[in-house]
């Protein structure tokens, strides 16, 4: 807030100048001053001027927005991503008029003399456009926030990060996985923090060979879980087969967690995998 005071009292300071700059070139006793061409500094002060103001309203709405919603200063949502997205958005574009103005040429006139060249790096551009408006239309959704643990193609993960273009996953090796905002729209994604029941699924694949039956399996998967039974609800347990090979069956073991947890699911996770392991190497639990 502090922040947003200062940005105050700097636009006054600068409508005061703004207002009295000709006088005060004019008027000065330095001749490097009044050598100053007005149209320049008056452009300068004009662009310092709407940044000042457009940081002030951004700052003012988020103070507001966040006193409103109860939001730690420190913490963020969709919707601040998604203004902070449209001042990085503006700000470019204004920086980028002010420089032509700065150099002396007509706006208006440059850019209809480069319609064939704005037309050429409108397709050159188009990903870049294409992950802008898409993380516009992901920052003021709910389909995925900061927080969520999602899966976007063959990247699963938590959303750590979002930003105008992109957005970050951790995923459970611990790496972040950059994402283009456009990805969510081409892509398949899942989002099971947004699920009702939130269904844990663990993938293997197990040769014919080591197994003689679904429910030996599935008895022998759910045994191994025995320490983690006073968070896994007991009747959620379901071992299915999603694929039938030639030397080997694709099996998916789900269970459900009573309250979600990213650490718990790791343990389980291997739990259950060093079990198989074990199984198709015909090791007995004890042994191991």
């Amino acid at each position: 807030m502090k922040k947003t005071v200062v940005q105050g009292i700097v636009i006054i300071l600068i409508m005061a100048f703004k207002r009295y700059k000709i006088h005060v070139l004019n008027s000065s006793e330095n001749q490097w001053l009044k050598e100053i061409d007005v149209g320049f500094v008056d452009v300068l002060l004009n662009y310092i001027y709407f940044l000042l103001i457009l940081s002030f309203a951004k700052g003012f709405i988020f103070f507001w927005y966040r006193k409103s919603k109860k939001i730690d200063p420190q913490k963020t949502d969709n919707i601040i991503f998604g203004l902070n997205n449209i001042h990085v958005l503006v700000v470019g574009v204004v920086t980028v008029l002010t420089g032509i103005a700065l150099m002396g040429i007509d706006v208006k006139a440059f850019f209809a003399s480069l319609s064939i060249i704005a037309a050429a790096i409108a397709i050159i551009s188009k990903d870049y456009i294409s992950n802008v408006i898409g993380g516009m239309l992901i920052a003021f959704s709910s389909d995925i926030n900061i927080g969520d643990y999602i899966k976007v193609g063959a990247n699963k993960g938590k959303v750590i990060d979002m930003s105008i273009t992109m957005f970050s996953l951790l995923t459970d090796d611990d790496d972040v996985v950059i994402i283009p905002n456009n990805m969510v729209y081409a892509l398949d994604v899942i989002n099971y923090t947004k699920r009702a029941i939130k269904k844990t699924s663990i993938e293997f694949e197990i040769t014919l060979e080591a197994i003689s039956t679904v429910s030996q399996l599935e008895t022998d998967l759910v045994a191994t879980l025995t320490e983690f039974d006073r968070i896994i609800q007991s009747d959620s347990y379901n071992l299915k087969a999603v694929g039938i090979k030639k030397d080997y069956i694709e099996f998916k073991f789900q269970y459900i967690l009573d309250i979600p947890d990213r650490e718990k699911e790791k343990d389980i996770r291997k739990k259950v995998i060093r079990r198989v392991v074990q199984i198709i190497k015909k090791v007995d639990p004890v042994e191991s």
